[in-house]
């Protein structure tokens, strides 16, 4: 069983500057909540299919280490990743169009769950959409106060 969400915000930066933001490591924790650490482990940069990271997040109180994977890159456009956090599967991302000197930028996540999980799914559901809109506000403000 699979959920879909999506949030959107307008951040006064050009794509460029964003795009090159998520494709550091060291500025997911500034953003992601939850996030206490996110490192590259594969080589190479970031921003390119196959890439991989593993991120320390703190969730309901518990820390988990979140495996990530990139699977998706259009530069300047589209970074998306699959990760895993215990018995929850997830696929997210960012879509940036430009709109002039500013940028509308979309958060995605979808999540799968299996067996007993599936009775999670409308918790989830909040928390992932908490999740989206916190993750996009937490974006705007460190990209508009690093200027």
């Amino acid at each position: 069983m699979a959920g879909k969400l999506e949030a959107t915000i307008l951040i006064d930066r050009p794509t460029e500057d964003i795009f090159r933001f998520l494709n550091n490591p060291d500025n997911h924790p500034k953003f992601v909540p939850g996030m206490l650490a996110f490192k590259k482990i594969s080589p190479g940069p970031l921003g390119q299919v196959g890439a991989t990271a593993q991120g320390v997040r703190q969730f309901l109180g518990v820390k988990m280490n979140l495996p990530y994977e990139i699977t998706e890159v259009e530069q300047g456009n589209r970074l998306g990743m699959k990760g895993k956090m215990g018995p929850l599967t997830f696929n997210d991302g960012y879509i940036l169009e430009s709109m002039g000197p500013s940028t509308r930028v979309r958060f995605w996540l979808e999540f799968t769950l299996t067996g007993l999980m599936k009775l999670a799914r409308p918790f989830l559901a909040i928390v992932g959409k908490t999740h989206a809109h916190e993750t996009l506000r937490n974006l705007k403000k460190a990209l508009e106060i690093s200027g």
